[in-house]
Parts: C-alpha cells; sequence; structure tokens
C-alpha cells in the first residue's frame, strides 16, 4: 500500500534520516517509538504528504487514502461536536445541500411537463442513489457511536467544540479520520488524551 524508498532528511546540516527504506502493507499495525526530537512527528508529517523530504521517494497504492492526526490541531469556532464531525462525510453534506435546493427549486416549479422538471427530477434520482450508496442514511447514526466510544456524552454532542478541551478536540479530529474510512491511519500519539476506557475501545474499533 505505501513504500518509502531511501528518504533522507536533513535540516540546518544536520542529517535526521538517511536514506531509509521501508513499506506499510494492509492490514499493518506499526508503532513508532524513540525520544522526544528523534524525528517521529516529523516521519509521519512526510508519509502524509505534508512536508517534503530532502531526497528520496514515497509511492502510494491507487486510490489509497491517507488519514493523519497531528499533535497540533485547529478547529473553527461556532460549530458543535456532531457539526465537527460531519465535516467528514463532504459527498454527503454536498448532496443533502443540492437535494434541499432542488426540492426548493420543485415547490416553485408551476410547469410539470417542461423538459427542466423532468431533468430535475432525474437528477434528484440519481442524487438518492448515489446517497443511499455511500452511507448518506447511516452516518449520523455512526457517528454518534464513534463520539460515544471516544468519551462523549449525548449532552456533550450539541455542545459548541470551543468549550472543550484540547484533549477532547484530539477526540473530535480522531472521530473524523475514523469516519473517513481512510485506508491508512497515521496518529500522532493519540493516546495522550485518551482515558483507559477510550483505549480500549479504539483498539477494538481498529482490529
Amino acid at each position: 500500500m505505501f513504500n518509502a524508498h531511501q528518504i533522507t532528511v536533513s535540516f540546518g546540516g544536520e542529517t535526521l534520516f538517511d536514506e531509509i527504506s521501508f513499506r506499510l502493507g494492509k492490514g499493518d499495525r506499526v508503532g513508532l517509538i524513540g525520544k522526544n526530537g528523534a524525528g517521529k512527528s516529523t516521519l509521519l508529517r512526510l508519509m502524509a504528504q505534508e512536508n517534503a523530504p530532502t531526497s528520496g521517494t514515497f509511492a502510494l497504492e491507487k486510490n489509497c487514502k491517507i488519514g493523519y492526526l497531528p499533535q497540533d490541531l485547529d478547529f473553527e469556532n461556532g460549530r458543535s461536536v456532531l457539526e465537527e464531525a460531519y465535516l467528514a462525510f463532504e459527498e454527503i453534506k454536498k448532496i443533502e445541500a443540492r437535494q434541499e435546493a432542488i426540492h426548493q427549486i420543485m415547490e416553485q416549479t408551476q410547469d410539470y411537463e417542461s423538459q427542466e422538471y423532468y431533468d430535475i427530477l432525474d437528477e434528484l434520482n440519481d442524487l438518492s442513489t448515489r446517497y443511499e450508496m455511500i452511507g448518506g442514511y447511516h452516518y449520523q447514526a455512526l457517528t454518534e457511536k464513534i463520539l460515544l466510544g471516544l468519551g462523549f456524552s449525548m449532552d456533550d454532542l450539541d455542545a459548541p467544540t470551543d468549550t472543550f478541551s484540547g484533549g477532547w478536540r484530539m477526540r473530535i479530529e480522531l472521530a473524523k479520520l475514523l469516519l473517513k474510512d481512510n485506508d491508512i491511519l497515521l496518529l500522532d500519539e493519540p493516546t495522550n488524551h485518551l482515558d483507559a476506557e477510550s483505549i480500549e475501545w479504539l483498539e477494538q474499533h481498529l482490529q
């Protein structure tokens, strides 16, 4: 799924990685172990393609999706926990917005025999088919399940994200990564802000 070939990273004349190579296959679970400053976070950023190596190449299998959870997160204020988590479903939310727009157009339409009206019906039918195919009728329940598994209560789900600490916001971002169904997950010290129960749930979820 993922290949690193002779990766070298240098900063200010010092070499952090010197022509390292490795491969990740489907189902692999790999932990990075090293002292502070050893380059664990740097390697994850490279693998997530957020930074480029000094030399060497990364090769990713076609259509393979990578999800990356950094240690530092930025959130826009104003969204609830659920609304933030729903951002994982970009295509579903776009379809919902278009469906709503079409329904408004249909409410204002008076000529039900026009080609324009039939075209709108065809588009709505295509959208409904796609919506069902990508889990549009199940994503809300799945989102709640993931958030509850990570320690949120039902009352928390409608609360603004800016009322939570950085650790809890990290859990929201982790939930989004899990909901996106990525092929590869790169998690930078995700258990720093998880309690024992949430860690156990995460381990079971990733099995």
